[in-house]
């Protein structure tokens, strides 16, 4: 491998790593800022995900991308990621209605030890010393944070552990699928959406907000302010799903840990 194609893959890596961690910081804030206004997470994640099937199956028709044609041997392989992926954002969405910012995102930094471990049981082997001395140190620093926040909310907080749990999977599945099974992001994201719309149907209904969010959606959406920041949740919500899956098939599912961590940092200090 010659210096040209290092530098290559090195700027190809370092571009998928601090695109997702921007994205991810200010993916925080918009959810924040639409769910003040719009307090139905399932709904707002359905739409999401409906637009980014919708995008890409069109691009691929037009051919403005790449992807392949929808094939079911591969969705029935992808099932689990999506469910592990809409398992993992509806609970985030629902712990942001009890944890401030600064407290969600120090508990998602629990992230990169639920990572380690779970590589260690899929056969990952184990991580250097100074990586899991590292991790370790940052997840005492969440339990440090969590003794010393007095607006505590039991709800909140568990919603924010069981999505660490999610997350885990399915970025384990992710990387999993982008080595074995040759999948670019683009594809793998595309999969996520189709299957994830039967099941996020059923929960939106499950969970009482049809049809009442779309009652509210419609009558809101003659408020500029409100159309402008869900329009800006939508596209940022497809490009971090993009950016994230690149940057775990590029890297790998702990280096998309870590970068949400340093994420975090960044978040905080600002």
């Amino acid at each position: 491998m010659n210096m040209m194609t290092v530098i290559i893959l090195f700027s190809h890596s370092l571009f998928a790593a601090v695109s997702y961690g921007f994205t991810s910081m200010a993916m925080v804030f918009i959810n924040k800022a639409v769910l003040m206004q719009y307090a139905y997470s399932m709904t707002l994640l359905t739409l999401q995900q409906l637009v980014t099937t919708l995008l890409i199956h069109f691009g691929r028709k037009t051919g403005y991308t790449k992807a392949r044609e929808l094939d079911m041997t591969t969705a029935k392989r992808l099932l689990p990621l999506s469910i592990f992926y809409n398992a993992n954002v509806a609970f985030a969405l629902a712990s942001l209605k009890g944890v401030n910012i600064p407290m969600y995102i120090a508990i998602k930094r629990l992230t990169p030890l639920a990572v380690l471990v779970a590589g260690c049981f899929s056969g990952k082997g184990k991580p250097t010393t100074q990586v899991a001395l590292s991790v370790i140190l940052t997840a005492a620093g969440v339990l440090i944070a969590a003794l010393g926040d007095f607006s505590f909310d039991l709800f909140g907080y568990s919603m924010a552990f069981v999505s660490v749990f999610f997350q885990t999977m399915y970025l384990v599945l992710v990387e999993k699928s982008g080595a074995e099974d040759g999948l670019s992001s683009l594809e793998i994201m595309f999969y996520n959406s189709f299957l994830s719309l039967p099941f996020l149907m059923f929960l939106i209904v499950a969970t009482g907000e049809f049809p009442n969010s779309l009652s509210v959606l419609f009558a809101k959406s003659y408020s500029f302010s409100f159309l402008v920041i869900l329009i800006l949740s939508l596209v940022m919500g497809i490009i971090l799903n993009f950016t994230m899956f690149l940057c775990t098939i590029v890297n790998s599912a702990l280096t998309t840990t870590i970068v949400g961590v340093l994420k975090g940092v960044v978040s905080t200090v600002s």
